[in-house]
């Protein structure tokens, strides 16, 4: 699965399917759920939560994603 990068100051209110925001004054990416199921997901970046790799094509974040609280239970 491949999501769009795109890097923006403030959080869009539609957030459309296959891209990744990124917000580095933030500290956070928003995404719809990869599996497709349409839930948003925030993970906020930092020391204690998910960490960036950023190639200046593609962004790699660590740990993965595990959606435990929807019902997809989706991980990636």
């Amino acid at each position: 699965m491949t999501l769009r990068v795109e890097f923006v100051d403030f959080m869009p209110s539609n957030i459309e399917e296959g891209k990744i925001y990124l917000a580095l004054n933030y500290n956070t990416i928003i995404h719809k759920c990869a599996c497709g199921c349409g839930e948003k997901v925030n993970t906020p970046l930092g020391r204690n939560e998910w960490n960036l790799l950023y190639d200046g094509e593609q962004i790699t974040l660590t740990p993965s994603v595990g959606n435990w609280s929807f019902n997809c239970k989706s991980h990636y």
